[in-house]
């Protein structure tokens, strides 16, 4: 599964969930969100599994971070 989608709202506040993750998570989720971030699961889905879940992809954004700063870095020599 890809690891990033972009979603848009429609007009009406809608967003648009790709197939795969429909697929995935089925027809019941559960959002919960914060100031900055939202984290999307099954709603029947075991919280540990979410927690651990979410873990990874804190560990995937904090990679995705320092390489963009590497990046800034060596452009700036």
């Amino acid at each position: 599964m890809e690891t990033e989608f972009e979603l848009k709202t429609g007009p009406q506040g809608h967003i648009y969930l790709p197939k795969k993750i429909r697929e995935v998570f089925g027809e019941k989720l559960k959002l919960m969100p914060n100031a900055h971030a939202a984290a999307i699961y099954p709603a029947d889905a075991d919280l540990q599994a979410v927690i651990a879940s979410l873990q990874l992809i804190v560990r995937d954004l904090t990679l995705r971070l320092e390489s963009l700063s590497a990046a800034e870095v060596k452009r700036n020599g």
